[in-house]
């Protein structure tokens, strides 16, 4: 479930990408003596950095959940995950709408477009990698939906793929915009934008029903049994 699950939040959330991050994409930039090959593989460095920066960030908030699951309470790690993916989606919408202050933002992530700024002035192939991982920092409402998605995997690989079929999902609509220009993010509508926080709100609900272990299959089966209860069920069946 779960890498379809950040696949589906990178699908629904591209368009959002494109509105938030296509400027970047757009901005990225090119030596003129560079080759159409060299431009091409620069525009794919860029999107495997910003990937490979989300993988590590799931492999973190999953290593993190891990320990809490590790504990016995692995159901409290999937109602906490969705209820705070519920939440980052509920923030998007608020983005959307301008109802959300821009000035924290702005200074929290002045360090970032300060070391993007000094990457663009580079002009390197090598440097547009160092631009997707530094692109891939940058708070974002839909990042944080599917960085709680990562976590409620309990699992630092779980996480961190996760996290890949969510940058995975982004990746069509940011390389269209990355060698296409901004043709593409001319034509997006603040409709489309919404898709993300619905989708987002949706995958919240479900793994707080996961957590909540309902005995729906697949969707919220019940806990396993451990050895130990197992055991105590046989011998008291065995009494009889």
């Amino acid at each position: 479930m779960e890498p379809v699950a950040g696949l589906l939040i990178g699908l629904a959330g591209s368009l959002h990408c494109a509105g938030m991050c296509g400027p970047i994409a757009m901005a990225l930039p090119r030596n003129p003596t560079d080759s159409k090959a060299t431009y091409v593989t620069g525009r794919f460095l860029y999107q495997f950095g910003r990937i490979f920066t989300y993988m590590v960030i799931g492999a973190l908030a999953g290593l993190g959940a891990s320990a809490i699951t590790f504990a016995g309470y692995e159901s409290v790690v999937s109602i906490t995950a969705g209820v705070l993916m519920m939440l980052a989606a509920t923030m998007q919408l608020l983005w959307h709408k301008s109802l959300l202050p821009t000035g924290p933002i702005m200074r929290l992530t002045a360090p970032m477009r300060k070391s993007m700024q000094q990457l663009m002035k580079t002009k390197s192939t090598l440097a547009l990698g160092g631009i997707g991982i530094v692109n891939g920092l940058l708070p974002c409402g839909l990042v944080l939906a599917a960085i709680f998605g990562s976590a409620s995997t309990g699992s630092p690989v779980e996480g961190a793929v996760f996290m890949a079929g969510f940058g995975l999902g982004t990746l069509p609509v940011m390389s269209a915009i990355a060698l296409g220009g901004g043709v593409l993010l001319k034509k997006l509508t603040p409709s489309f934008r919404l898709l993300m926080p619905s989708i987002a709100l949706l995958l919240g609900m479900v793994f707080v029903v996961r957590g909540m272990h309902l005995g729906i299959p697949y969707v919220s089966p019940k806990p396993p049994i451990s050895h130990t209860q197992a055991a105590c069920c046989s011998d008291g069946e065995s009494e009889h």
